[in-house]
């Protein structure tokens, strides 16, 4: 699949995304009764429109299994589950994927994306010095 194929396969999901969504836009601005409930609405409906064409993409582009996985990444580490996610539809933009994303593949995304944010970790002890008389003492008793 090309570019121009491809791009015409995301304008169409995109128009069928926004008819879909323009009739339930409409319907929560035409309830508000106010020009700033409208705008917040439009907002709204944008940002579902947008997180519906990312899922979308996402399934067309993981294999089950892979999806499977993300999402339990995505319960355990959000932030994670996001970059992965965010490296995959970069990858779908610039046509690096040809196939579907198995869940070996997300592994090796997954390697990758910890070895940037992983951190050495360092345990430093402070242990408080105490003064150790070596001296012996001798108590009257």
């Amino acid at each position: 699949m090309n570019d121009s194929e491809l791009e015409a396969l995301r304008a169409r999901r995109m128009a069928e995304l926004q008819s879909q969504n323009g009739g339930a836009g409409a319907g929560v601005g035409a309830n508000s009764g106010a020009g700033a409930g409208a705008g917040v609405g439009a907002e709204s409906a944008a940002k579902s429109q947008q997180e519906e064409a990312r899922s979308s993409m996402l399934s067309q582009a993981l294999d089950n299994n892979a999806r499977e996985r993300l999402g339990r990444i995505a319960i355990v580490k959000a932030d994670r589950a996001r970059a992965i996610e965010d490296m995959i539809l970069r990858m779908i933009r610039m046509g690096q994927i040809r196939k579907k994303i198995t869940e070996d593949e997300l592994k090796e995304m997954l390697e990758e994306i910890n070895g940037q944010h992983h951190q050495e970790t360092k345990i430093v002890y402070n242990r408080k010095e105490f003064e150790d008389d070596d001296d012996e003492e001798e108590y009257d008793f």
